[in-house]
């Protein structure tokens, strides 16, 4: 068993590193506040990711695009992103997370301004790759920070309440793109989206601090702990990323081909056909990520499985809800089956990000979420194309099918590898508790 004067000297250790880590002369609860900003600026990419799927039958009017080039707008975006992740996250290991999160932010928002500018769909897709690599330089910057602010106990709440701008901005987006293109046009959607990013990006620059804590002695644990990807890929590890890949699958097919299919199916406005096929599933994420953020943070007080629990119940139920949401033939069963998955897809992402850092050392939580983060766009990428490629061949709603059943696959992979190795690789990435844990039963509570 880990004892409880075990427990508290890590939670003070958590806690100086804490204040170390805050503006000097500020109380803890600045942890929260340094989550709400990068709230914001998640918030912002996903409008730029997500605005431009509401905008499909314009761009093959104006540009001439083909199916196969639209299904590419998602996933050049995804690819692009998924590589540059492992890199952003070594990188934010070994240097200043705000100078990352301050050099996506405004590089994103020029990308932005450029892609309103281009004339020809190759033109349009080397600057999605572009804004690509430069929100790739974001996220694993970002949740870094927000994990070494937060204990194990508090970190699924922190994390996710960042990740539910994603789900916010997706809703945002896939109305805006629809609704400002009408407007005003396409161009002039991106461009007042560009201008957004950079006030925000200037906004941050003096209201965003990254004071690190103090220099310290290297001894053989640290420096094993410090960077590089060394003991990152445990079993545990290595679960979770093919989990993350079948989720984030399903999610891109609703993100990159549900408005298009909702639009030609119910025959309606661009703005609403984004809203109708983004709002129901990404609201329901947001109160799946509600209820399962705290409730994992209090299971982890029970059993250091805890959160991986209710990620598994999240990815079992969902997949099947993603198998009946493109096979309505009316908008309420559209609306109904886009909520149950919404919401089971929530339980998942509430926990995913906490459970990755549950079994990383802490020095390596930067790679470890650029890593994992690219296996998701490689997925989402894949899934994206293979739609627009295939689509003549094989139906939607068959696609949408087998990606469901890869996330049952999948949750049956990781439920064996949770109850088999998880403790095991928790112990790995907490040497500091060994000595109150006689094994690896021990840290079971």
């Amino acid at each position: 068993m880990i004892s409880d004067a075990g427990l508290s000297n890590q939670e003070h250790a958590n806690k100086r590193g804490i204040k170390a880590f805050l503006p000097a002369g500020k109380s803890e609860w600045q942890r929260w506040t340094v989550v709400l900003y990068l709230w914001g600026a998640f918030f912002l990419a996903y409008i730029g990711r997500q605005s431009i799927f509401s905008i499909f039958p314009v761009l093959r009017r104006e540009l001439g695009f083909t199916e196969v080039q639209l299904g590419l707008t998602g996933t050049v975006f995804l690819w692009v992103y998924a590589l540059g992740n492992p890199l952003g996250g070594r990188l934010s290991d070994r240097w200043s997370k705000k100078a990352l999160v301050m050099g996506a932010i405004l590089s994103w928002s020029v990308c932005t301004l450029m892609i309103g500018v281009t004339q020809s769909p190759s033109g349009l897709l080397a600057w999605r790759a572009a804004l690509a690599f430069a929100q790739a330089l974001y996220f694993p910057a970002a949740v870094a920070l927000i994990s070494n602010l937060h204990s194990e106990y508090t970190r699924s709440t922190a994390l996710s309440l960042h990740g539910s701008a994603q789900f916010v901005g997706v809703i945002f987006g896939g109305w805006y793109g629809g609704f400002a293109t009408e407007a005003l046009g396409w161009r002039w959607m991106l461009w007042i989206l560009a201008a957004a990013g950079t006030a925000y990006g200037l906004v941050l620059y003096f209201r965003l601090e990254d004071k690190q804590p103090p220099a310290r002695t290297a001894t053989p644990s640290t420096v094993d702990n410090e960077s590089g990807s060394t003991g990152v890929f445990t079993p545990t590890y290595l679960a979770l990323c093919i989990s993350f890949f079948a989720i984030c699958a399903m999610i891109w097919l609703i993100y990159a081909w549900l408005p298009d299919v909702v639009r030609e199916r119910f025959n309606l406005p661009l703005g609403t056909a984004g809203l109708v096929a983004t709002a129901y599933a990404q609201v329901a994420m947001i109160a799946g990520l509600v209820c399962a953020a705290p409730l994992g943070d209090w299971l982890m007080k029970q059993t250091k499985r805890g959160r991986l629990y209710v990620m598994l119940v999240g990815l079992i139920v969902c997949s099947p809800f993603l198998h009946i949401l493109v096979r309505c033939q009316t908008l309420e069963g559209v609306r109904l089956a886009a909520l149950g998955y919404g919401f089971f897809t929530g339980l998942f992402t509430a926990n995913f990000l906490a459970c990755v850092f549950d079994v990383v050392p802490k020095g390596k939580r930067g790679f470890a979420a650029g890593f994992a983060n690219m296996i998701g766009g490689i997925a989402g990428g894949l899934s994206a194309y293979l739609v627009g490629l295939l689509k003549g061949r094989y139906s939607v709603e068959v696609m949408f099918s087998v990606a469901a059943g890869l996330g049952i696959v999948s949750a049956v992979l990781l439920l064996a590898t949770v109850w088999l190795l998880f403790l095991r690789d928790y112990g790995r990435a907490h040497p500091e508790m060994a000595p109150a844990a006689a094994g690896s039963r021990g840290l079971d509570r």
